[in-house]
């Protein structure tokens, strides 16, 4: 299992480090645009995008990975910070969100 190094929903644009049990460390950001996560840049490793969604494949993704019982208070970076640490490797990450944001 990963640590999440930052977490931080106070200001304009949600955001998360973690770094997953491969020891790669991943950037999820929340914004107008909607999901950005970047592989971050490590020795001999430039910086990467992983997968990127709008708004609305956001929504999909956090609705699939989770059932929000009511009265439950999930924020979408809570969600997806919560499924992204467990996975153990970029590769790993990158086709679990693809996968569930294919239509």
């Amino acid at each position: 299992m990963g640590l999440v190094i930052s977490y931080d929903e106070t200001f304009g644009a949600p955001n998360s480090e973690i770094e997953l049990a491969s020891g790669e460390r991943i950037f999820l950001s929340l914004g107008h645009e909607g999901l950005s996560i970047k592989l971050l840049p490590a020795p001999g490793r430039n910086e990467r995008l992983l997968f990127e969604a709008d708004p609305e494949i956001v929504a999909k993704i956090c609705d699939g990975f989770i059932d929000i019982q009511p009265g439950m208070r999930a924020t979408p970076l809570g969600i997806l910070v919560a499924v992204a640490h467990q996975l153990p490797d970029s590769r790993t990450l990158e086709d679990a969100f693809r996968t569930a944001a294919r239509p």
